[in-house]
């Protein structure tokens, strides 16, 4: 489709171009109104035509190739001008639409195994995915049955409580989201970012599944089919904590023996530990090519 319109937009745009010198000829004269088959006219004046006989109140018009000689080479300004700015109008819409439609295809180049080994060897393209593709299958069915621990447990903060407002309206308004049948066609690990704390891992995932919403109280579609199979490409942005186990409370210094509270039992300070296994940050669908 944005292909399409590039080519339209193309196409407009040769065309103006084209229609400077004629507009230009047909212009010659515009100082006299009058209107043929074909022709324009530039006034206010009122006028019938018929064929190449017409009447104005400025000057007569007598035969269809005879024009004012006082001004047969005279181009109004302002309509060139106009021309060109429409001109240069097209030409940037091409060329944003150019440059989104680049972002939205998403074409991006996949890590080899030997340039992951390279950021970190204990990650493997195969086993990572399969993970991956675990982790987006229980969100899914989490998601589904408005499972909101189950949620919890494999989404950021951040996104978590964006995902339970969306559950929270579509709940409220007796929606609810079905997905099934979810079948992995392909996918790769596209970058792998570390710092001091923090290991980001961005994949693609291809995934086949049905998706489609239901009436709670009626139990119908609302919209989309069960019948339908969506053919999705996911950006997903995978994180995991890179921090020394906590054994000491950073605060008061005191010995932290419960490993999965949150809080120093001695000084009450929040313990920040971040998880250890790798949790979606950030999951985008999209449409596109991948090479």
């Amino acid at each position: 489709m944005k292909d399409k319109i590039r080519k339209i937009l193309l196409g407009v745009c040769a065309l103006l171009l084209l229609m400077v010198p004629v507009i230009g000829l047909a212009d010659a004269g515009h100082h006299s109104s009058y209107h043929s088959s074909g022709g324009s006219h530039h006034s206010s004046s009122s006028h019938r035509s018929s064929g190449s006989s017409h009447s104005s109140s400025h000057s007569s018009y007598h035969s269809s190739s005879s024009y004012s000689s006082s001004s047969d080479d005279d181009v109004d300004p302002a309509l060139i001008g106009f021309i060109v700015v429409v001109v240069v109008v097209v030409i940037i819409v091409i060329i944003q639409s150019s440059g989104k439609n680049k972002g939205n295809n998403y074409y991006m180049k996949l890590m080899t195994q030997d340039e992951i080994d390279k950021i970190d060897p204990s990650i493997k393209i195969d086993e990572t995915m399969d993970y991956v593709f675990d982790l987006f299958v229980k969100e899914q069915m989490a998601w589904m049955n408005f499972d909101y621990d189950g949620l919890r447990e494999l989404l950021s903060d951040e996104l978590f409580n964006v995902y339970k407002m969306q559950l929270e309206t579509m709940e409220a308004g007796m929606e609810k989201n079905i997905m099934a049948d979810i079948v992995k066609v392909d996918g790769g690990i596209i970058s792998i970012r570390k710092t001091d704390l923090t290991e980001e891992l961005q994949v693609k995932l291809h995934v086949r599944m049905k998706d489609y919403i239901i009436n709670t109280a009626t139990n119908k579609p609302k919209h989309g089919s069960p019948d339908k199979i969506m053919d999705n490409n996911y950006i997903i942005t995978l994180e995991r904590s890179r921090r020394e186990e906590i054994t000491n409370c950073p605060n008061c210094g005191a010995e932290i023996k419960d490993t999965a509270s949150q809080v120093c039992p001695f000084c009450d300070s929040v313990l920040v530990k971040g998880s250890k296994d790798f949790v979606i940050v950030k999951q985008e669908n999209v449409q596109g090519m991948y090479r």
